[in-house]
């Protein structure tokens, strides 16, 4: 979904916060004018060597200003903010650095998915929100958010939210990559191709019940 909405847009100055390796990078480097910032030392090193000159160190709980002059036409932070102390400080970066028509795309883990959510209606608790716990100690997520508090966040710091979807739904529990399996198989199907339109479907119908989120937001004008 990244590469799609990305690949949409004229060529410009493209940023990913919290970039890793580059990986995305990597793949528009030659379309767009690509910038990265991460924490990571090592993974900044990684990406510097795969040939991206323009990354950055940046801590996003606490930075007041871009490590990079300029505005920015799209700017992306993906799987960061429930890493951050500090998300709304991030968003307040975007806003600051992102230009008057460019696009915020964000992506964050739904905090309460289907299978969280049937858990909790029957008494038992979900790793996912629990610390301490193996899934919380292995993902390292702090901060957990929903449709509702993502538009809110959003909004109140200055952005007008122009879609807001689900992902992963295949990943609310294994029934459901064996059910895409066995269906595609009665209909005759290809199983992969198959399996991708039924979650695409699901996550656009039930954003709020999908194990992703994945949000376009642009800058309001005032």
């Amino acid at each position: 979904m990244l590469d799609k909405v990305i690949s949409n847009q004229k060529p410009g100055r493209l940023l990913d916060l919290g970039c890793g390796q580059g990986s995305l990078l990597l793949r528009f480097k030659d379309y767009h004018s690509c910038f990265g910032c991460e924490f990571d030392s090592r993974a900044r090193s990684h990406a510097i060597s795969n040939g991206l000159n323009n990354i950055e160190f940046i801590d996003l709980n606490s930075a007041n200003t871009l490590p990079f002059e300029g505005m920015f036409d799209i700017i992306v932070c993906s799987e960061v903010c429930e890493h951050l102390l500090n998300p709304r400080n991030a968003v307040r970066l975007v806003r600051s650095s992102i230009s008057s028509n460019g696009i915020f795309i964000l992506t964050v883990p739904n905090a309460v998915p289907m299978m969280t959510r049937l858990k909790s209606l029957f008494g038992k608790n979900s790793d996912w929100l629990h610390y301490p716990s193996a899934d919380t100690e292995q993902t390292g997520h702090i901060r957990f958010y929903t449709v509702n508090s993502l538009r809110k966040l959003l909004g109140e710091e200055g952005f007008k939210v122009d879609l807001l979807t689900g992902v992963s739904w295949r990943m609310n529990g294994k029934i459901w990559s064996r059910l895409y399996y066995w269906i595609s198989r009665i209909l005759r199907k290809d199983p992969a191709l198959f399996g991708r339109k039924i979650d695409s479907l699901l996550s656009n119908l039930f954003p709020g019940l999908s194990p992703g989120l994945f949000l376009i937001a642009r800058p309001c004008h005032i």
